[in-house]
């Protein structure tokens, strides 16, 4: 399984992917010198194919929230990190039980821990993917301070980001012309941007901000 994911990955995370397959082809008997010398994986019969491109857009979007908080709190990229993680629905749970080990691969975390509610977590540096929290703890990590004027900084840019939204919503021939998928769209965008700012000012309290 691991193995046919580097392979279906390795055109949109060429490096990561050829690293780790160096790695693991060797244990499988590949003897390719790289994995960009073998078959991209063909989907058999009754695959679901709209289920895996919504496997792969969630892991693409773990990493890369991860990634943009390691990179937002300086972190060396060889420095384990713990992962909380706080609310998500049955399909988040579940994909984290398939890609935890891949997903702690390549953001270099050190745990994965299910809280039983967002309160209970201390203070931490947050990613909001819809239902689901990402929470990286901030003890012995950074300066609070410099981590309360990032969440400051962010809630300010994704506020920006809704009165776009709300701009468009507000005026009367972008609804009247505008297909009704993209007025859909930008109701979307306003409903996951509230939710993210909602999960940042929490943080933020918890902060003293």
């Amino acid at each position: 399984m691991l193995e046919t994911l580097l392979r279906a990955l390795h055109p949109l995370i060429p490096f990561v992917t050829e690293e780790i397959w160096q790695h693991v082809a060797p244990k499988l008997g590949r003897v390719a010198d790289s994995i960009s010398r073998v078959r991209y994986p063909e989907a058999g019969a009754g695959s679901d194919y709209a289920q895996s491109e919504a496997d792969i857009e969630w892991l693409k979007k773990v990493v890369s929230a991860l990634r943009q908080i390691r990179s937002e709190l300086q972190l060396s990229p060889g420095k384990p990190v713990p992962l909380l993680l706080a609310g998500g629905d049955a399909a988040d749970r579940s994909r984290f039980e398939r890609f935890g080990r891949q997903i702690a691969f390549l953001c270099k975390l050190e745990s994965q821990t299910w809280l039983a509610s967002e309160a209970d977590a201390p203070a931490a540096a947050p990613a909001v993917l819809g239902e689901l929290t990402l929470l990286i703890p901030l003890e012995g990590l950074v300066d609070l301070d410099a981590e309360r004027a990032r969440l400051d900084k962010e809630i300010k840019r994704i506020q920006g980001e809704i009165a776009k939204c709300e701009g468009k919503l507000g005026n009367a021939n972008f609804v009247a012309n505008a297909p009704q998928a993209v007025v859909e769209q930008e109701k979307q965008r306003i409903a996951e941007f509230t939710t993210t700012v909602a999960g940042l000012r929490e943080q933020a309290k918890k902060l003293g901000a």
